[in-house]
């Protein structure tokens, strides 16, 4: 798999020309037409509640679709699994808890790498991924896993996301930061997300924002969700154990925030784009 990643690197040069979107600045979606979302990630897309509990309500995708449903957009949920969702209209998702982005063997794991999003992407043919994972990554780094650094999390995100476009060049993909769960530094979400503070300033590093700037000059429809990092403040209330926002509205914040990003990328009936409401 790790060649099929190698040859992805190149394959967006070929089809730049042929692509529409990403590098224009088109909007994607359009409410009268039915979509494929899938929700793509780890235990934070499946929805899961403190310490593994299983509270039922699909974590940010129950309300994402409470949503979506309201604003009135045609789309359909797919995907392999249907776990932490039996309260949700909608259940299907890729969200895998425990999953790295991509592992390695100092501290290894079950990895969204290779064939868990190829073979999720080639059985349900998405129109639209939301993805979002790394959480998992960077709680190895924090207790200092040999090999895991940001520029490495980041630099398997970007093996990912050539994966996505090398199977479906076509697909539309949603990125999201992490979530800043206080497991994780402030800072070290930051920069992975691609956030500069006064309090983290730039170091001139890759991250999720230079990752979708890099796929939008290629021609890929991308964009990123806005401030992730931010939606849900870093306490005990919200993050009941550190790392799942399952607290006090955490997940629906999460929620607002794939739903100002997709409304960003809806056009309106006359062409425009959906006036954006900030989460």
């Amino acid at each position: 798999m790790r060649a099929v990643v190698t040859i992805a690197a190149s394959l967006p040069f070929v089809l730049l020309s042929a692509l529409p979107g990403g590098a224009t600045g088109t909007a994607w979606i359009a409410k009268s037409d039915p979509i494929r979302i899938m929700a793509l990630g780890d235990s934070i897309t499946a929805g899961v509640g403190a310490r593994g509990v299983d509270v039922g309500g699909g974590g940010y995708r129950g309300e994402l679709e409470n949503l979506l449903d309201a604003a009135g957009y045609r789309y359909e949920m797919i995907g392999s699994r249907s776990d932490y969702s039996h309260g949700v209209h909608a259940p299907a998702h890729e969200g895998w808890p425990g999953y790295v982005v991509r592992s390695l063997p100092s501290d290894p794991g079950h990895e969204l790498l290779g064939p868990v999003t190829a073979n999720a992407v080639d059985a349900y043919d998405p129109d639209v991924i939301l993805l979002m994972a790394g959480t998992n990554d960077l709680l190895r780094l924090e207790r200092h896993s040999a090999g895991y650094t940001v520029d490495g999390i980041v630099d398997g995100m970007d093996a990912l996301l050539g994966q996505i476009f090398f199977d479906k060049p076509r697909v539309h993909v949603i990125l999201a930061g992490v979530v800043s769960s206080p497991d994780i530094s402030g800072c070290t979400v930051e920069r992975f997300d691609g956030v500069v503070t006064p309090e983290c300033p730039a170091d001139g590093s890759a991250s999720l924002a230079t990752l979708v700037q890099k796929y939008r000059k290629l021609g890929f429809d991308i964009a990123l969700a806005p401030r992730m990092d931010a939606a849900v403040p870093r306490d005990q209330q919200h993050f009941p154990d550190g790392i799942h926002p399952s607290g006090d509205g955490g997940y629906a914040a999460v929620a607002r925030v794939w739903m100002s990003a997709i409304a960003a990328e809806t056009r309106q009936p006359d062409g425009g784009n959906v006036a954006v409401t900030k989460p």
